[in-house]
């Protein structure tokens, strides 16, 4: 059985929010026991860019900031990508096959409770449910788009 607190913030992400009761309830079952949730202070990292991507994580509460280094030669430097709260995900990377790295790093802004997923085990819930996985991966689509454009607008900010 898995506890209320992550069936809770599972049901309010982001990734998840397109399911049906039906749906969720076998994700649930399924991924129970590759969650758990974890507590940050404010300053720590929960995962950093280059770093093997090898879970999905869950804001349940708090704030966090996406960052990216960026290195032109003789310049480099950190760009924000977007400040996270309840609900949102994070460490998409970790759904896709083969070497999986992040993209980027976060950092607890505010204190913050985060639910872990394993992602191997979350792909294999998607492969074996295709409707489940259509409905995640679709959203992690909009979401990467959403998330690219909110980069280019700091880039183009900083130009």
């Amino acid at each position: 059985m898995v506890p209320q607190k992550i069936a809770e913030g599972l049901q309010v992400c982001e990734l998840f929010v397109t399911l049906d009761e039906k749906e969720m309830k076998t994700l649930l079952d399924v991924l129970g026991p590759a969650c758990e949730t974890v507590d940050y202070k404010p300053g720590d990292h929960i995962f950093d860019q280059g770093e093997m991507s090898t879970k999905l994580y869950v804001i349940v509460n708090g704030q966090v900031t996406l960052a990216r280094s960026v290195n032109m030669g003789n310049k480099t430097g950190s760009w924000p990508l977007g400040l996270l709260g309840r609900g949102r995900a994070m460490g998409w990377s970790a759904l896709l096959y083969g070497p999986r790295y992040s993209t980027a790093s976060a950092v607890c802004q505010k204190a913050a409770q985060i639910i872990t997923i394993d992602g191997t085990r979350l792909r294999v819930v998607l492969e074996s449910n295709p409707v489940i996985g259509f409905k995640v991966m679709d959203k992690l689509a909009c979401m990467l788009g959403e998330r690219l454009r909110a980069a280019y607008n700091t880039l183009e900010g900083h130009l």
